[in-house]
């Protein structure tokens, strides 16, 4: 697995766990404050005992039910669009007379005004004629003193009244809750704060994708993901408390929203096909494109009736369609070991299960609770896969670099990265005054070993050359292949002589034992060394130096193989 995939999934284990705990802290801090009228701050938490009432068209038939805890008018009332009023009671301790008190309702479709004992306290939104859509917004009220009462024998009437336009509406992922203002505030800076960051982050992400697309314009996927990046930035941007405040009409946000839902799975579908060198048949690519631009294009301009027919069908194409494909282009991947598939892959399956999860939220299949997670789950496995794709692109580049410097066989230095370090060590060496000792090496019939045995074996032996060589040297010496059975290295000496103990002891440790060939017989390597030291006061290129190594080598080749000669 490339790059330490365990490492990586511990990685992505970990800020998925470190990110839903920021998500899920304002839940678990709220929980945790018993509603009692000695607690330090006020939570009133108002679930139970709700009446539901509804008017018909004509606003004058008025029909009504009580809910034991508060759910969606479509929980009370099946299929229902238009006037609804949510009634309930609730008392506030004495205690909480100094302190101001904020309502907040995580969740309301679609629009709606809020009356405190008779007296509207806000508005969210526009009834019709001028109808206003603000369902992707929680809501907080800030209650009056002067309008609230206080003790526990007096009672203060809460109503909502909302219009519901299309889908479950009303209060349907949550029961409003009553804290101190300030706690309010507080949560909803960390919350705003949250989506900030995702923004920010996903703008970082776009980029240096598209840093990598200038680089590498070849490599689409780059900038399909870096699109994408943008795109999910704007589309979570949407969801923010600076969308709703922008004096922007709330229905342009909300087709906004939908549309970014469209292009957002364009750009992941092209960047899917893309990374996977997924060649996509033209039967299935024109009909979804043209499906997806025609969605995106159709949502700018529909009724407001209509438009969550048009999201319920891309839904469906999303999980019957393009879930389904995405799977399938795991399984090639992985079947064909292409590079870093695995890896990918169940990074994404990760992402897809998270914008399965928000599909699930917003058509209310999952618990009301869990609504508090809707489009925040995707954007961090979004991250994930950024973190995945960067540790991708870090290990391709030192490939790139490893394979340019090393020989893939031997793990030595190839020739040019080693006269490039080898011009460094002589200017260094040169200050220091100090003496080297570079030497070529050259193994003796080695064509004859390749010819009557096989290239394998050949491989084989280029390898214990090396091995035994590297052995051989310090840290700091260096060791390249200088050609096809010829290895070059360069060591800092203290003098001719002791230059020449140092390439006796690299000859022995060459030719002392046989390399092994399988269940045949073992084979002993002979080896010819030239070598030739440096001499302070005179400054010598390594090209120069390798030139006089090398007819030292001829001339020790002609005069008796197998030596070491300086």
């Amino acid at each position: 697995m490339p790059i330490g995939g365990r490492v990586i999934y511990r990685v992505l284990f970990t800020l998925s766990i470190c990110i839903l705990s920021l998500l899920s802290a304002d839940r678990l801090t709220a929980s945790s404050i018993p509603a009692t009228p000695n607690s330090v701050t006020p939570h009133i938490e108002l679930n139970d005992y709700w009446t539901l009432c509804v008017k018909d068209e004509s606003q004058r038939s008025v029909e009504c039910e009580t809910q034991d805890s508060v759910a969606s008018i479509e929980h009370s009332f099946d299929n229902f669009n238009g006037f609804a009023i949510y009634k309930t009671d609730f008392t506030v301790d004495k205690a909480y007379q100094n302190t101001p008190l904020t309502l907040y309702i995580p969740h309301l479709r679609d629009a709606d005004k809020i009356f405190l004992n008779g007296k509207q306290i806000g508005q969210t939104g526009q009834f019709p004629p001028n109808f206003e859509k603000a369902t992707l917004y929680s809501r907080s009220y800030h209650l009056p003193n002067s309008a609230l009462k206080f003790g526990d024998s007096a009672n203060n009437e809460l109503v909502i009244s909302v219009y519901n336009h299309a889908r479950q509406g009303g209060l349907s992922s949550g029961a409003p809750v009553i804290k101190s203002s300030q706690a309010i505030t507080d949560e909803q800076v960390a919350s705003e704060g949250l989506l900030m960051l995702y923004v920010g982050i996903m703008l970082i992400i776009a980029a240096v994708q598209g840093f990598y697309f200038a680089a590498q314009p070849q490599s689409r996927d780059h900038l399909w993901f870096g699109l994408f990046c943008v795109f999910e930035a704007i589309y979570i941007l949407t969801y923010s408390h600076f969308a709703f405040v922008s004096g922007i009409n709330l229905n342009i946000i909300f087709r906004a929203n939908i549309v970014l839902f469209g292009v957002l799975t364009v750009l992941f579908f092209m960047f899917m096909t893309s990374f996977f060198k997924h060649r996509v048949t033209n039967w299935f690519k024109v009909p979804l494109l043209s499906f997806l631009a025609l969605y995106c294009l159709v949502a700018l301009f529909i009724n407001l009736d209509h438009i969550y027919h048009l999201v319920h069908l891309l839904q469906a194409v999303s999980v019957f369609v393009l879930i389904p494909f995405y799977l399938y282009l795991f399984y090639r991947a992985i079947t064909e070991k292409l590079p870093y598939a695995k890896l990918m892959a169940w990074s994404l399956v990760a992402f897809l299960v998270a914008v399965l999860f928000d599909i699930l939220v917003d058509i209310q299949v999952l618990p009301a609770f869990m609504s508090e997670l809707e489009g925040l789950l995707s954007p961090v496995f979004l991250i994930g896969i950024f973190i995945v794709l960067t540790l991708i692109l870090i290990h391709k580049h030192w490939l790139y670099y490893h394979n340019a410097t090393y020989d893939y066989l031997t793990n030595c230095l190839r020739r040019s990265a080693f006269i490039e370090r080898l011009n460094e060590e002589l200017h260094r060496i040169h200050r220091s005054e100090n003496t080297l000792v570079l030497a070529l090496l050259d193994l003796d019939n080695f064509k004859l070993i390749n010819d009557k045995y096989n290239h394998i074996m050949g491989d084989n032996i280029l390898r214990a050359v090396a091995t035994r060589t590297h052995d051989a040297l310090r840290e700091f010496d260096l060791l390249g292949r200088y050609g096809g059975d010829e290895f070059i290295i360069a060591a800092q000496v203290s003098g001719e002589q002791d230059a020449a103990q140092f390439l006796k002891r690299v000859h022995t440790s060459i030719t002392e034992k046989p390399v092994i060939n399988g269940d045949k017989e073992p084979l002993f390597v002979a080896v010819t060394i030239g070598g030739v030291t440096t001499h302070p006061d005179e400054p010598i290129t390594a090209e120069a130096l390798i030139e006089q190594a090398d007819e030292i080598l001829v001339k020790g080749k002609v005069k008796q193989k197998g030596r070491v000669h300086i």
